[in-house]
């Protein structure tokens, strides 16, 4: 994996809401304070590292809102700071609107608490605005652009718009929610978020199920096809994709050993004692669990009274919008929980909660994580929740064992921790007994294996696959752009086919030599393509091959004079001119039992639509359909397909023009393509298809070959044909 010095970038332009530092004014001057969050210290220990393994110090350049001050830049001497004002009655409705009361409680679950304000949107869309404005005067060829979270959705699109090179990654940080969930969004609102966020080459996101609601809201929303992680809009394709984010690993679990952390852990067993002790750190925030993080503690206490005395509790709660009433109302709810379990269960020698309203330096936080005996992490949802891994760094001496939630992004990697549900009252509560009472051996064991994870992903491995998957989309945005054949493509094209003596070309049927006709069966082969490939197969320095999705019978019909290989049913069988049909390939058909109920249902649903059973694949033909409603239809089945053949890992989905198919994935036009290239040393190869089953055919040409797409569509064709009946003249100018 490249680094990123390694890679062609000039300079790391960071867009974030807030910068990376507040400013403190002490006396004449200003103090930097680094402020809290995983972006902050992920890029600042980011940045480190770029200074140690880069020759030439590259820069980060860090855009977001702030305290602007002529002195901020004197904060850090490895990140640049550019500051966007935005005033405060804008962001009220912006940051405090938009952001915090719809995307953030709908995004986390919470649809009940979501505020569906059309100034809030107007306000979202100001705010990005002005970040654009920001961009527009600092960047610079060559720059890597990374834009992050839900306060940005729309400026993806916005930078892409005005710098169409751009190369631009975007980073969510918190949950995608399901589909049924993005939905309750209004239309043009969520239209725009995700038109903002492709605008994007490489989207992020902590886990895959995130990934998978992302682009499930892309097919149904904006109708785009999306295949293996790619979406294929007008003029792009775009990857989105699961990178957990990482921590510092080394910087956790060696500062354990520092003199000021030292010291603190020696202040904090002094005051415990021979008790054990349970540690938790959150932001006030609703979907942190706070209150049934207690709750649950109170039924440890109530159900193990053996642990009476010997085990307390300390739960930071970081200040956040305690100026907000509800979150003051959380606040005193809170509170008032701490003070009826330790008045029910403390004494003058113990209490059973230490609770502190209050932020942590980095040395009390360490401290609290590497001497403490259960780490109790259980919000309802997070994004990922780098707390877990801190945590689990710094177990360097102790073993504590980490309690977390099923409900957070870093449960997928810390499968070895207790994992509960953080609804679950009991079974969090005998999570806690489980922990404390698990033998040294067995801890041991489950931290050594988390912690070799962490190490392995940490926050620069993260970053620099990151980096390495923007470059390898951007090349493939390359390779699929669209690049009309033109006269000096097609004199080439004719030099080559008359100065050599053993050429193949590959023709697909449907949508390339003839026309698309209302029914398949009415799209019987033309007078003009007949001439042209009888006149092609009559050489006998050409094969001709016609690879295509039709079945054996109509093939045959409809090249009954010609001298050529037919290809039907995209691979499956093959007949050479004057011989039967053959196939090499053995598989399973029991799964049509399965899905033909299921095409049936949508036949129904679409008026229009009907089903095409081949002997080894079933079509679903929707070209007869309104198009607004054929959309819908077709992302709805494509779900359903995806349900019923999510243990069926030997078939696909093909999309073709205005059909959808479903067939074996052990062959497909490339597989056939490619062994009828190793029979013979062809001089001149040519293959043209139309649509996304062509792609296979075209990657399984040598790289000499001439590939075209009929179409403006994007493709990894070299050249595209814009229409279809320009084929003839094409074929006619180069016989010459």
């Amino acid at each position: 994996m490249k680094s990123f010095s390694d890679l062609n970038y000039n300079r790391l332009v960071i867009i974030a809401y807030r910068l990376p530092f507040k400013f403190v004014k002490k006396g004449k001057s200003f103090k930097a304070v680094q402020n809290a969050g995983g972006l902050v210290s992920a890029i600042l220990a980011l940045s480190e590292k770029m200074d140690i393994i880069s020759e030439n110090k590259k820069k980060i350049l860090w855009i977001g809102s702030g305290q602007g001050t002529e002195q901020h830049n004197m904060a850090d001497s490895r990140v640049e700071l550019s500051h966007v004002s935005i005033p405060d009655t804008l962001n009220e409705k912006y940051y405090g609107g938009f952001c915090n009361d719809t995307i953030w409680p709908l995004f986390h679950y919470f649809s009940s608490l979501t505020v569906y304000e059309e100034s809030y949107y107007q306000a979202y869309q100001d705010a990005n605005r002005l970040f654009f404005e920001q961009v527009k005067k600092v960047i610079q060829p060559g720059d890597f652009v990374w834009v992050h979270d839900y306060q940005l959705f729309l400026l993806p699109e916005m930078i892409r718009k005005n710098f169409p090179e751009a190369n631009i990654g975007f980073f969510l940080h918190i949950p995608f929610p399901s589909y049924e969930l993005f939905r309750l969004l209004p239309r043009k609102w969520r239209e725009s978020i995700l038109k903002g966020i492709i605008g994007a080459n490489l989207i992020g996101f902590h886990t895959n199920d995130y990934t998978q609601y992302f682009i499930k809201s892309v097919k149904r929303t904006l109708g785009y096809e999306c295949l293996h992680n790619h979406i294929y809009t007008e003029d792009r394709i775009v990857k989105a994709d699961a990178f957990p984010i990482g921590i510092d690993y080394d910087k956790f679990y060696y500062s354990c050993s520092s003199p000021s952390i030292v010291k603190e852990k020696k202040k904090l067993k002094s005051y415990l004692g021979d008790q054990k002790l349970i540690f938790s750190v959150d932001r006030l925030d609703y979907t942190k669990g706070l209150l049934n993080r207690l709750i649950a503690y109170e039924f440890f206490l109530e159900n193990y009274p053996k642990w009476h005395k010997k085990v307390v509790f300390n739960m930071v709660v970081l200040p956040s919008r305690d100026h907000i009433e509800q979150y003051k109302d959380m606040k005193k709810e809170i509170e008032a929980t701490v003070g009826r379990i330790n008045g029910r269960y403390s004494n003058l020698a113990w209490r059973p909660i230490t609770y502190q309203y209050k932020s942590l330096n980095f040395s009390e936080l360490v401290a609290c994580y590497a001497i403490s005996d259960v780490g109790l992490i259980t919000p309802l949802r997070d994004g990922m929740n780098l707390v877990a891994k801190e945590y689990i760094a710094s177990q360097k001496e102790n073993c504590g064992m980490l309690v977390l939630s099923e409900m957070t992004g870093a449960a997928s990697e810390l499968t070895e921790a207790i994992i509960i549900s953080p609804t679950d009252m009991e079974e969090t509560g005998d999570a806690i007994y489980k922990a404390l009472e698990m033998p040294q051996k067995e801890k041991a064991k489950r931290i050594y294996k988390m912690q070799e994870r962490l190490q392995n992903y940490d926050v620069f491995t993260w970053a620099n696959d990151f980096f390495n998957q923007a470059d390898e989309i951007k090349s493939e945005q390359i390779e699929m752009s669209v690049r009309y054949i033109d006269q000096k493509v097609i004199k080439e094209m004719k030099d080559q086919y008359h100065r050599t003596e053993s050429r193949i070309i590959f023709i697909d049927y449907d949508g390339t030599l003839i026309p698309f006709s209302k029914y398949p069966e009415q799209a019987v082969i033309n007078e003009k393509a007949e001439n042209i490939i009888m006149r092609l197969s009559n050489d006998e320095r050409n094969r001709i091959v016609i690879i295509s999705g039709r079945d054996q019978a109509f093939l045959e019909r409809q090249f009954t004079k010609a001298n050529v290989t037919l290809i039907a049913e995209h691979g499956f069988f093959i007949k050479e001119p004057n011989k039967d049909w053959i196939t090499n390939i053995s598989i399973e058909l029991a799964w049509k039992q399965k899905v033909t109920p299921l095409l049936d249902e949508y036949v129904d649903r679409c008026t229009g639509s009907f089903i095409e059973e081949k002997y080894a694949s079933l079509a679903w033909h929707f070209r007869n359909v309104d198009e607004e409603f054929a959309e819908l239809r077709i992302n709805e089945l494509k779900d359903d397909l995806h349900e019923i053949l999510k243990n069926e890992s030997k078939l696909e989905v093909l999309e073709g023009n205005k059909v959808l198919e479903i067939k074996s994935m052990l062959y497909n036009k490339g597989s056939v393509a490619a062994e009828l290239l190793c029979k013979h040393p062809y001089t001149f190869t040519l293959a043209i298809g139309d649509d996304k089953t062509d792609e296979d055919l075209f990657k399984a040409m040598p790289d000499n070959a001439f590939t075209i797409k009929v179409g403006t569509s994007l493709s990894i064709a070299k050249y595209n044909l814009k229409k279809q009946k320009q084929l003839y003249d094409l074929f006619l100018e180069m016989m010459g």
